[in-house]
């Protein structure tokens, strides 16, 4: 049964209150992070438990992030592929506007994001090299290319934002650096 958690309008923020409630939850404790990493909605999440932005221009910039995606046409899907980044990438090297590796998760598993026709069309070609998928329950290809209609307001609205230096060690889950 669909619920509004499954609509990414919803789903976004309540992922960054979770985490964020979570991470200040585990501090109460006494327990305190090293480091920080996150991916997606995580990664604000992370950013905000380092102090480079407050909580409320967290929750700004993930509800800005959530409104915005949501409006986006629902001609993406997303699936993730039991074969290495660089076997994924050769095969959607031809497709850059329709197609993106979402996520590396681990050596053998990596999140395809992109319009939906073509990630089919992707799928069986990979499936025919004997590499398997799953569809993921999402409602809209993140992390790809069908994202960037949304990059100007986006921009404008994390331009008004306070940033600081983490106060904690922070890794980009992008570039992998500190």
């Amino acid at each position: 049964k669909a619920s509004l958690l499954d609509e990414t309008v919803y789903a976004q923020p309540a992922l960054f209150a979770l985490e964020y409630a979570l991470a200040k939850l585990w501090q109460s404790w006494g327990i305190q992070p090293a480091a920080l990493l996150g991916h997606s909605v995580g990664e604000y999440v992370a950013a905000c438990v380092a102090g480079v932005f407050d909580l409320e221009a967290g929750l700004k910039l993930i509800a800005t992030r959530a409104r915005l995606m949501h409006s986006l046409p629902r001609d993406g899907a997303m699936a993730v592929v039991f074969a290495d980044a660089t076997e994924v990438a050769q095969a959607i090297s031809a497709f850059p506007d329709d197609l993106s590796i979402a996520a590396v998760n681990g050596p053998a598993i990596t999140v395809l994001s992109g319009r939906k026709q073509r990630l089919q069309e992707i799928l069986a070609v990979l499936k025919a090299d004997g590499f398997h998928h799953q569809m993921l329950a999402v409602s809209h290809a993140f992390h790809s290319p069908l994202m960037e209609p949304l990059l100007k307001e986006f921009l404008q609205v994390s331009q008004a934002i306070s940033y600081r230096p983490p106060q904690l060690p922070l890794v980009s889950n992008v570039t992998g650096d500190w």
